[in-house]
């Protein structure tokens, strides 16, 4: 693997100067307290200034934030304007996660499980993404909840696995609230409790995530943890389908033999007029796609 030395903060801005980084979310959520540099940063980020922003990013880093070697190595990775350079981005990964950064280490702890750039090994990524959840990560968390509930790189464990959704779903994770609603309906590792699957669904649901909008359309129509309410399924329906859900469209269509043309329209006004909120949460790095 490539070594990089980070004595010298120009080697930082050499080795970035051409990266981009697709910007995530919001970048307050990034920011914390009085970190000046990686703050101005996301900023450069958002406005597409990308030499700045790896500048910034650099001097964050000499000044001992670790976390600016997993933002310059997504700059790297993602390639962004410029051909990406995985090899750079490992060696910035492994830095950050040698010095403790969670987010450089749920991020190499995922190249490794996927293979990607590193050797293939369950076990060392299971280590780093699992020591980054306890680090209080969110997306480590999530990650890690899926290999204990998969048993790759860990001794399966459902209830290990129950234990880090709770924790990923309470830090916001998407993925997280989908997976524990999930368990939750079906009462599976967990005891059945419909009515906080629904609520943990209209979480998903309130940011535009495809598959609490579809759960959420399914909850309607057929009257689980709420009444009845074809005019919401079928807004529900219909938003996941626009969103892309697999099954969106299929079931909008199906449960539209049973409503009237006037709740067909109620049902069109209401999805014209639903808007997500604002989403200010850290972005989310898991191994599966985010409409999980």
């Amino acid at each position: 693997m490539l070594h990089i030395s980070f004595s010298d903060a120009s080697l930082f801005k050499r080795a970035v100067t051409a990266g981009c980084f697709v910007v995530l979310s919001s970048v307050a959520s990034f920011a914390h307290g009085d970190k000046v540099h990686l703050k101005k940063g996301l900023l450069a980020l958002e406005s597409g200034k990308y030499e700045e922003a790896a500048g910034e990013f650099s001097d964050a880093y000499d000044e001992g934030d670790v976390d600016a070697a997993f933002y310059l190595g997504r700059m790297l990775e993602l390639g962004m304007g410029a051909p990406s350079d995985p090899d750079a981005a490992i060696a910035l990964y492994a830095a950050g996660s040698a010095k403790g950064s969670a987010m450089a280490k749920n991020r190499l702890g995922v190249l490794y499980i996927q293979g990607q750039g590193v050797l293939q090994d369950y076990e060392q990524g299971a280590k780093l993404v699992c020591e980054a959840a306890d680090q209080g990560d969110m997306n480590g968390a999530y990650n890690c909840a899926s290999l204990y509930l998969e048993g790759k790189g860990v001794e399966k464990d459902e209830a290990e696995a129950i234990k880090w959704f709770r924790i990923a779903s309470d830090l916001g994770h998407l993925g997280a609230k989908n997976q524990l609603a999930n368990a939750l309906v079906e009462g599976k590792y967990v005891e059945k409790d419909l009515e906080r699957a629904v609520e943990l669904f209209q979480q998903t649901a309130a940011k535009g995530n495809p598959v609490g909008l579809f759960s959420l359309g399914q909850a309607f129509a057929a009257g689980i943890g709420v009444d009845q309410d074809l005019v919401k399924a079928h807004a529900y329906f219909n938003l996941a389908a626009a969103l892309k859900h697999p099954q969106g469209a299929q079931a909008r269509d199906a449960l539209q033999a049973e409503m009237t043309p006037e709740q067909i329209k109620a049902a069109q006004q209401w999805a014209r007029a639903w808007r997500p909120e604002a989403d200010a949460t850290a972005p989310q790095d898991t191994q599966a796609e985010q409409s999980n």
